[in-house]
């Protein structure tokens, strides 16, 4: 299944919008690194890019989570399989998230930024990279999986839960 057929379609574009966010926040953290400060501005471009991530990220796992992941984990059960890394890794960055916004909140408390740079970049860092390789889990592996184990009625199911959003 590819294009409008692929009921999946709609996460795909959220990943890609999010991935786009990514690169963003990227590279604010890269000038706040080489710079050793946080301008004003830059407090508001990474406010602005929190948000955005936490806004975007956990409505897009709660939709997994509730349309994508029972069905394949009736199909291929839980533990041992992909569904329970996604499911993990999901927790994993809401723990980031909240990382980040504690990182975030020690920039504006600190009088010496260094360390509170390198603890948000450290976190920001990580968080970067752990949604790159989990989307891609998504997309080279957990959504053909679906695709093949999952009956013709439940992607159907999928795709007209995920397409009227």
């Amino acid at each position: 299944m590819a294009g409008a057929e692929d009921p999946f379609s709609p996460l795909l574009a959220d990943h890609a919008r999010l991935l786009e966010r990514l690169k963003t926040f990227e590279g604010i953290l890269e000038e706040m690194v080489r710079s050793r400060r946080v301008s004003p501005e830059g407090r508001v471009s990474l406010d602005e890019s929190l948000h955005a991530l936490r806004d975007g990220l956990l409505p897009h796992f709660r939709l997994e989570e509730e349309v994508v992941l029972p069905p394949l984990e009736a199909a291929v059960g839980r533990f041992g399989t992909l569904v329970n890394v996604i499911a993990y890794e999901h927790d994993e960055v809401r723990r980031e998230i909240e990382k980040l916004r504690e990182a975030r909140a020690a920039l504006d408390a600190s009088t010496d930024v260094g360390p509170a740079i390198e603890e948000f970049n450290r976190h920001g860092v990580f968080t970067i990279q752990f949604l790159w390789d989990h989307f891609r889990k998504e997309r080279t592996s957990l959504f053909p999986t679906a695709v093949q184990r999952l009956s013709p009625s439940q992607l159907e199911a999928i795709r007209s839960r995920l397409g009227g959003r």
